[in-house]
């Protein structure tokens, strides 16, 4: 304790999800999860004799993006599967003839990891494609570097069907197609690219999987992603962001941020739709767009769908202010702050959004939660006149 603050506690992992989520083939969460007030923040530990080369220790700092990167591990070991198999060996020997290979690498590769640049969650409380001819000109150039690397609106791949391909890969391995996790990316462009190749099925790719390995049936974005060429995703967005009274700086800033992958855009724009024209609506857009993390997107993100539900079960929502994270405003003059966080402590930065003069004025407050919290921050929040309201699990 620091004054009336707290330090944020260390918490077991298996607070937060089931023992038998934590660990499985080649890879173990640590058991014991530090928070910095807000999120807890992970390390997945990788086998080398699992994962070879892409073993190591790896960093996730929101339980959101652990979900995810767990959900991955199944289909890393599928794609490894697939690509030792013999099918898959005799379809790579015949697919070398087939051009800009390079290109097909570079399709989706992820910026370097996010996870050193400032702008965690607690910060909170113009390049969308280069044309075919310049993709096939830099496919000499150093593998995952440079603007080519970020990406994915490749004409001549997606008419060739490489997209389509990859697409229904991902699909069947219940994975996002534009996930950021740089060694699924590698995988998938990999498998995709040979499948492509050989001219091969996804079922028959499928059948190099281990019957024993369990993929998850849980799926973490749109069907609408799966179904959608990158380039019609693309126009999807920025015609809804246009709708929505953006910029075209703003839209440019939006649709080409190397924080908000093309599948995370898709759900921003469906939840900001669904909660219909409102003001501070335009904001909230406006900030998903400026965000410098993934991990600040999908908070503001899951925010939006979390006041999405509850003006579909409580009242609908009829305003929202966006002094970093989002406070709307129900018909009912309720104010909600959607909090998606992993376990809440009262530090001083949550103290000092919570006891605001701005926010105290705001009527009938209550905090929207997902996670957790500490018995000082419990006694705060009412304290300060807020409720807590547990999310229903999505």
């Amino acid at each position: 304790m620091n004054g009336q603050y707290e330090e944020p506690p260390v918490i077991n992992a298996t607070d937060l999800l089931p023992a038998s989520a934590l660990s499985g083939p080649g890879f173990q969460v640590q058991p014991q999860v530090p928070t910095n007030g807000a999120m807890g923040q992970y390390t997945i530990v990788a086998d080398p004799a699992v994962f070879k080369d892409d073993a190591g220790t790896y960093y996730v700092e929101s339980l959101d993006m652990l979900k995810i990167r767990l959900s991955e591990i199944p289909a890393i070991e599928a794609l490894d599967g697939m690509s030792n198999s013999s099918v898959f060996v005799q379809a790579l020997a015949t697919s070398a003839v087939r051009p800009v290979t390079a290109a097909a690498n570079m399709v989706m590769h992820p910026m370097d990891t996010v996870t050193g640049l400032p702008g965690g969650v607690g910060d909170l409380f113009g390049r969308v494609s280069l044309g075919a001819s310049q993709i096939a000109s830099s496919a000499s150039n150093s593998f995952g570097s440079g603007k080519a690397a970020t990406q994915t609106g490749n004409a001549t791949l997606a008419a060739l069907g490489y997209d389509q391909v990859r697409r229904d890969l991902a699909h069947k391995l219940h994975v996002d197609p534009y996930s950021t996790d740089p060694i699924l990316t590698k995988k998938l462009n990999h498998v995709a690219w040979v499948m492509f190749s050989a001219r091969m099925t996804v079922t028959a790719a499928m059948m190099a999987v281990p019957g024993s390995l369990i993929i998850s049936s849980v799926t973490f974005t749109n069907d609408l992603v799966y179904q959608t060429p990158k380039a019609d995703l693309i126009i999807l967005v920025q015609k809804k962001l246009k709708h929505f009274g953006l910029s075209p700086e703003e839209i440019a800033t939006f649709s080409s941020n190397t924080a908000l992958p093309i599948s995370l855009q898709v759900t921003a724009i469906g939840d900001l739709d669904a909660l219909g024209d409102i003001p501070g609506r335009r904001a909230a857009a406006v900030a998903i767009g400026n965000t410098m993390t993934e991990y600040q997107a999908r908070f503001l993100v899951s925010s939006l769908d979390m006041l999405k539900q509850w003006g579909q079960q409580q009242a609908p929502i009829i305003r929202i202010r966006v002094p970093g994270v989002f406070i709307a405003t129900d018909q009912n003059g309720t104010t909600v702050a959607p909090a998606p966080v992993d376990y809440l402590s009262w530090t001083q930065r949550i103290a000092g959004f919570v006891t605001d003069p701005q926010v105290m004025s705001m009527h009938n407050r209550v905090l929207l939660m997902t996670g957790g919290m500490t018995p000082l921050a419990n006694q705060q929040l009412t304290a300060n006149g807020w409720t807590v309201h547990q999310a229903q699990p999505q």
